[in-house]
Order: C-alpha cells, then sequence, then structure tokens
C-alpha cells in the first residue's frame, strides 16, 4: 500500500527485482555444464549470459543462459542447427532437459534454482584470431544467427552509468509489464530498445516510464537493426500488431497517470489507480 506514486513505483520495484548478485550461481551452474558437456565434447570457451549476470532480471522469471563454443571442425563443421542442439541434448540424456522456446537453447532442469539454457555456439574470428561474434543455433529455422552477447552486457552496463540505476530499473519493469500483457516481446529485445532509446539521466521514474512506451513504439512498427542482426525478427506480423496495440493503450494510460502529479497536480490515488492497470496487481494499490 503507499500513498505516493514515487513510494508505489519503488515497492513494485522490490516486488519484481531479483536483488542481490548472483553471479556466483551463475558461476557455478557454468562450471556445471562444462564440466557435463566436456565428457563428450572438446569446449574451447564457456561463459554466462542472460538476464542474471546483467543485473536485468526478474525476481520470478530470471534467465541464465550458459554459452559454450564447441570445437568447429569435431562437433558443428558440416552439421545443422538442429543436429547440433541434438547432439548436445543427448549429451545431457540422463538429466532433465528441454528446447527453449525460440529453439536456440538447450533447457537444463535442476532441481534448485536457477535452470539453465545450454546455448552451444561457434566462434567467428578476424585475420588476428580476435572474436568478432558468436554463431548461435536456431532449430527453428535451422539457421544460424550472429550474436554478440558480451558486447550487449558492455553497453547496459555504459548505459547504465550514463543514466543512472533507473536505467536497469526500467528495464524490468517494462520486462515486467510485458510479462503481465501476453508476453509477446523477448527479453533481449526490450533490453535493445532501452539501449536504443535512452541517453541521459533517468531519475524521473513516471516521465522516462512514459516515453519508453511513446518513443519505443516507432521503433516497433518495422524491423529493428541491432548490431549485426534483426532485434525483432522472431515476431509475426500478426504478433508485432498485437505488441502496438498494447503499446498504444500503454502509451495513452502512462501519459494519464503521469499528468495527474505533474507540476502542481497531486492526485496521487488516481495515478496509482492507473499505474496498476499498466503493471498489474504486482503494482501496490493507493492507501
Amino acid at each position: 500500500m503507499a500513498y505516493t506514486v514515487a513510494v508505489s513505483f519503488d515497492q513494485f520495484y522490490e516486488q519484481i527485482n531479483l536483488g542481490g548478485d548472483h553471479r556466483s550461481t551463475a558461476n557455478g551452474r557454468k562450471d556445471d555444464i562444462v564440466a557435463k558437456l566436456g565428457k563428450s565434447f572438446e569446449i574451447v570457451e564457456a561463459f554466462s549470459t542472460g538476464s542474471i549476470p546483467k543485473f536485468t532480471a526478474l525476481r520470478q522469471h530470471a534467465d541464465l543462459d550458459v554459452m559454450v563454443a564447441l570445437h568447429y571442425d569435431k562437433h558443428i563443421k558440416g552439421k545443422t542447427p538442429t543436429e547440433v542442439l541434438q547432439s548436445v541434448r543427448n549429451a545431457l540424456s540422463q538429466w532433465r532437459t528441454g528446447v527453449r522456446r525460440n529453439g536456440q537453447a538447450v533447457t537444463l532442469s535442476y532441481t534448485t534454482w536457477p535452470s539453465v539454457d545450454v546455448v552451444p555456439v561457434s566462434r567467428s574470428v578476424d585475420g588476428n584470431g580476435k572474436v568478432t561474434h558468436y554463431n548461435v543455433p536456431d532449430s527453428n529455422t535451422d539457421k544460424w544467427i550472429e550474436s554478440k552477447p558480451k558486447e550487449l552486457a558492455a553497453a547496459i552496463e555504459s548505459k547504465a552509468s550514463d543514466c543512472g540505476a533507473n536505467f536497469r530499473r526500467i528495464i524490468k519493469m517494462i520486462k515486467h509489464w510485458n510479462r503481465v500483457h501476453s508476453d509477446y516481446l523477448q527479453s533481449y529485445h526490450i533490453e535493445v530498445l532501452a539501449i536504443k532509446l535512452f541517453h541521459s539521466d533517468l531519475s524521473d521514474t513516471p516521465w522516462q516510464v512514459f516515453q519508453f512506451f511513446s518513443n519505443a513504439r516507432p521503433l516497433l512498427e518495422s524491423y529493428l537493426w541491432y548490431e549485426n542482426g534483426f532485434a525483432d525478427d522472431y515476431l509475426s506480423w500478426s504478433d508485432r500488431q498485437e505488441v502496438l496495440k498494447r503499446f498504444d493503450t500503454a502509451i495513452s494510460k502512462s501519459r494519464d497517470a503521469w499528468h495527474k502529479t505533474y507540476g502542481t497536480n497531486s492526485d496521487h490515488k488516481g495515478a496509482i489507480e492507473i499505474w496498476r492497470q499498466i503493471f498489474g496487481s504486482d503494482f501496490p494499490a493507493y492507501g
């Protein structure tokens, strides 16, 4: 329960945020994956990625990816993405596994939090032997997708330094909003939108949330290029239209909610009620 918009946003964030530093847990999972797969594959590199090490995770929906770069000639050359993913799943067959919804990883379930999406990749290097990007298998299209996860993590860290703590906070709020409203957008896509849109101080949370919805909408109307690929090519035409409808509603409601406490306006009760409509029951009620 809260009586001001500022307090309500603070309480909302505490409700959805995965607090603490879980990098040691992520590294432990990575080491376990390497030990399991090392019996069947020659691994040239492995590292943790996903929302947990980037500090953009939601409390009940945190994802941990472990990227495992396999020896190309021995394990990837001449194989399709589907075959590579299946070979990893076979190597982990004595444990409970599944395939991630986007078809780009094998999910290994643990009895304790978190489970892990294992992403087998190959590395592409330049003439000096420096890794330029990783090639991620996509079993839905049976194609390889170029990925730069380390550069994305560095970009998020840089933006957080430029924009302040609210950069990651707003990312998490938008991720939660997405889950409440049919979960059409991928976590990576939301992070890219935030990187594209935010450039300075974000201390006025209600205004910046409205600005995200308002300014992200044009970027959702067509394909969004980031680094060396499209961040949103997973969206079908019909899903994209559904996303745009939800953004239109969010723009209208967040504008109204923000205006209720803008300047000399002080209708905190009315504003909180609208923010709760936007973010759902995890946003505290007034009172």
